[in-house]
């Protein structure tokens, strides 16, 4: 497919979602989680939250009733990924996590933590207090969330302060009573101020509250007990009363979740499996932050189980910047063997064991979820695959199932910097490991027929010559001239025998109106828009054009920033290649300082300064 001038692809007003997309949409959960929107090379263009997940983003699939916003961010999404969680306040907890680490490009970005409030505790006297606090944690002391809103956070305190009687008077009003104040003369603060309690039982009464935030599960419950029981052995039933009503109301009221705990690095491993398809998940937490969850598809040639599946993955992925705790949701022979190598690797103590609080159990239990969901997604999805190759070799009568088709597009902008193509699909899905692009040098820029025939013409060649899978299928994005083209090739290179299909853009470039034509043949084949064959033609079609223009615009880029440097005096090809090696494309150049460039070996403060101003003074003019 040739872009148009400007690099971008002329659109019509509605936004039309692939066939994947739209089933990946319509297989959300019906839970609360977040769902993260993926453009090309995986980049991450929106985060948002629901409460039920599947309502939420059915609703895109009527992006062209929606601002336009929302359209121009449904026309670069190519993957939809969910993560799962316990309640709705977890969901927007973690998306917030998310948005300030990764920060996506179409979502708001929030410069510090106003969002949401914490407790924190105040021990700048003898006597410390709980109180509220919102903003950035730069104050001394420890803290508590974020609570998921400010009323959860104050009904709290209320509670705590009524039942432990603590005071939550500031610093300067403690040192200045002379008598007791309206909060004590109600029955909701002790008077430390002026003596009435000692500090060591204060202190024991304050302990009590801080048990209450930190504690978790059975344990916090049998607490709360135990102290109920010494109000009542001494008589004390309205205290008692009020302990067993902090109970029911804490349950409800206090909703500091998983997504946010103690501070401190962690990373959480499961493992699931399925019909020989295993699934592994990771969950991040970073300096108490839920990152969110990612799964990956581990497969191999050997009889494989869980244990040993977890084991090799792990010991695989991780190669620095390994976390002090590393949890995993089940032991294995060589777990010791394991940590002692991640402990070499990282250069400092890891703890590789299974979930022990209440805290790191349902961090595990979150992980698990979201494999199992990716697990569902994706047998979902390899056996819509399956269907829609069957529905393919029906169509075209063979009496043999299709194996392995490849398909190839040609992109450019106005004959610039092309670039080929080559997919491979299978019905367990895209063969990633075969796909191909090739950099393709043309007598005359723009000659789609000159860049196919090249690009077929190597491509076949190696594999005849080492012997390589053959496809099924040759799939061709174009029309009738770019089905001779590829007919002739074949021929001369003895591969006549080949099937080929090519599938051209309907009028206006709508989905939906493709028209297939079959090598051998002239005439159009008539198929049903809605047929799975159709859709798995469309599928492999985008995928293919998807990996040519992005191949595309990556050349291209790196030929523009080479011409763009060379204007640069001073800057010879060997530090132009150390310069964009080092700091990466266009955008690594501009975000980087004199200095960044100036530790580059080669490169002086001078023509650091200098390289500097070339580039901001262009981006300057370059601006409207």
């Amino acid at each position: 497919m040739v872009e148009p001038p400007g690099g971008r692809v002329q659109r019509r007003s509605g936004v039309a979602l692939s066939p994947e997309l739209r089933a990946s949409i319509l297989a959300a959960p019906s839970k609360p989680g977040i769902y993260r929107m993926y453009g090309p090379e995986a980049r991450l263009l929106y985060v948002g939250k629901a409460k039920h997940l599947a309502h939420r983003l059915k609703s895109y699939l009527e992006a062209s009733r929606s601002g336009i916003k929302t359209q121009k961010l449904m026309e670069q999404v190519v993957r939809i990924d969910f993560t799962v969680t316990p309640t709705e306040a977890d969901a927007l907890l973690l998306e917030s996590n998310i948005i300030k680490h990764d920060r996506p490009r179409y979502n708001i970005v929030m410069r510090d933590d106003k969002s949401y409030p914490y407790i924190r505790i105040d021990d700048s006297l003898g006597f410390p207090r709980l109180a509220f606090h919102r903003g950035r944690r730069t104050t001394s002391g420890k803290f508590y969330g974020p609570y998921p809103d400010a009323s959860a956070v104050r009904q709290t305190l209320l509670d705590l302060q009524k039942l432990f009687r603590l005071r939550n008077c500031s610093a300067g009003f403690f040192r200045n009573r002379t008598r007791p104040c309206l909060q004590h003369q109600i029955g909701r603060c002790s008077a430390p101020c002026v003596g009435r309690i000692s500090e060591a039982d204060y202190r024991r009464d304050f302990e009590d509250a801080l048990r209450v935030l930190d504690g978790r599960g059975r344990s916090l419950i049998d607490h709360l007990y135990a102290r109920m029981n010494e109000f009542v052995s001494a008589l004390e039933f309205e205290r008692a009363a009020a302990l067993r009503d902090l109970v029911a109301r804490l349950q409800q009221s206090q909703e500091q979740e998983a997504i946010v705990a103690e501070e401190g690095d962690c990373d959480i491993w499961a493992i699931g499996n399925r019909q020989d398809l295993f699934v592994v998940g990771l969950t991040r937490i970073r300096d108490g932050r839920h990152l969110g969850t990612w799964t990956w598809f581990p497969s191999g040639d050997a009889p494989m189980d869980g244990p040993s599946v977890l084991s090799a993955f792990v010991s695989q992925f991780y190669e620095e910047a390994i976390p002090p705790k590393v949890l995993v949701d089940r032991s294995f022979p060589d777990l010791a063997v394991l940590q002692t190598v991640l402990e070499k690797r990282s250069g400092h103590p890891v703890r590789l064991i299974e979930p022990r609080g209440h805290t790191e159990k349902l961090w595990l239990e979150m992980t698990e979820q979201n494999v199992k969901l990716a697990m569902d997604r994706r047998l979902a999805s390899h056996a819509l695959l399956r269907e829609r190759f069957d529905a393919l070799q029906n169509r075209l009568g063979w009496p043999d199932p299709v194996g392995r088709i490849v398909c190839f597009d040609v992109s450019h902008t106005q004959g610039v910097e092309t670039v080929a193509s080559a997919v491979v699909f299978e019905p367990e899905g895209p063969v990633k490991s075969a796909y191909r692009r090739f950099n393709l040098k043309l007598e005359q820029g723009g000659d789609d027929y000159a860049g196919l025939d090249q690009a077929l013409k190597r491509y076949f060649s190696r594999i005849l010559r080492e012997s390589a899978p053959r496809p099924d299928l040759l799939l061709i994005d174009g029309g009738i001239g770019q089905l001779r083209v590829a007919e002739k090739q074949l021929e001369e290179l003895g591969m006549a025998d080949l099937p080929v299909l090519a599938i051209a853009k309907g009028p206006e470039r709508k989905v939906g109106e493709e028209r297939i034509f079959l090598a051998g043949g002239r005439h159009e084949l008539r198929w049903n828009p809605l047929d799975p064959a159709f859709h798995l033609l469309q599928q492999i079609r985008d995928e293919a054009h998807r990996f040519a223009i992005t191949g595309h615009r990556r050349r291209r880029g790196r030929a523009q920033l080479q011409s763009f440097l060379e204007e640069v005096p001073g800057l010879g090809p060997k530090r132009r290649g150390l310069l964009i090696a080092t700091l990466g494309g266009l955008q690594g150049l501009i975000a980087a300082t004199e200095n960044d460039m100036a530790r580059i070996p080669g490169i002086s403060h001078t023509l650091a300064h200098r390289i500097y101003l070339h580039l901001h003074t262009h981006e300057h003019n370059e601006t409207p």
